[in-house]
C-alpha cells in the first residue's frame, strides 16, 4: 500500500488525520504551510515585536493540536485566524499595552502634517506611512485591514471570523478605506 503524500493533501484533510489519528506528520504540514504567515498576522498587530509575534504563533500552533477534536472540517485557515484573532484579542484585553495604545490614539487624533513628505515619498516609505497610520487605528481597524488586504479574506470569511454580520465588516471596511483615503489623498500620485 501506498501513502499519500502529505503536500497533496488539502488542509482539511490534513487536519482530520490530525484529529482522528493524531498525525504528527500531518500536524507538521500544516504548521509548514500556515506558521510563516500566522506569524506575519502576529507582527503586525504586535507593532513588530518579533518574540511576541513568535510566542503567539506558538500558542496558536499548541492550541491547533488541544484542540484537533474540535475541528469542523469545513475551513483550516479560517479556524486557524480565529484562535489567532482570539489570542490577540486576549493580548489586548490583558495587557497594560492596550490601555497605552488607547491613550495615544486619543492624544494623536488630529492629522499631522508634514511639507516635505511628498518630496521624499516613494513607494517603500508609503508602505512604511501606511503602517504607521495603521498603527494609530484600535487593533479591531488594525485586524479588519489586515484580515481583508493582507490575508485576502472574503467578507463572509471575515463576518465568520470575528463574529459579526456581513453587513457590519462591509460598513466598517468602508469606513476604514475612507479614512486612510483622506490620510493619503496627498499621495495619489504614488499609486497612479
Amino acid at each position: 500500500m501506498f501513502l499519500t503524500p502529505l503536500a497533496s493533501l488539502s488542509d482539511e484533510e490534513l487536519m482530520q488525520r490530525v484529529a482522528s489519528k493524531d498525525d504528527d506528520r500531518a500536524y507538521g504540514e500544516l504548521y509548514h504551510r500556515h506558521a510563516c504567515r500566522l506569524m506575519g498576522l502576529f507582527y503586525r498587530q504586535m507593532n513588530g515585536d518579533e518574540a511576541l509575534a513568535a510566542d503567539l504563533t506558538q500558542d496558536a500552533f499548541m492550541r491547533v493540536w488541544t484542540a484537533r477534536d474540535r475541528f469542523s472540517g469545513t475551513n483550516f485557515r479560517t479556524w486557524l485566524l480565529t484562535i489567532g484573532y482570539n489570542l490577540i484579542k486576549n493580548h489586548y484585553r490583558h495587557t497594560e499595552h492596550q490601555k497605552q495604545y488607547e491613550l495615544f490614539s486619543k492624544q494623536t487624533g488630529e492629522e499631522e502634517e508634514d511639507n516635505n513628505i511628498i518630496d521624499k515619498m516613494e513607494n517603500d516609505a508609503f508602505d512604511q506611512t501606511l503602517r504607521q497610520e495603521l498603527e494609530k487605528l484600535p487593533s479591531e481597524s488594525r485586524l479588519l485591514f489586515s484580515f481583508r488586504f493582507e490575508e485576502e479574506l472574503t467578507v463572509p470569511e471575515i463576518a465568520a471570523l470575528m463574529g459579526i454580520p456581513e453587513g457590519t465588516v462591509k460598513s466598517r471596511l468602508y469606513m476604514l478605506t475612507q479614512t486612510l483615503k483622506q490620510k493619503f489623498n496627498q499621495y495619489d500620485y504614488i499609486r497612479r
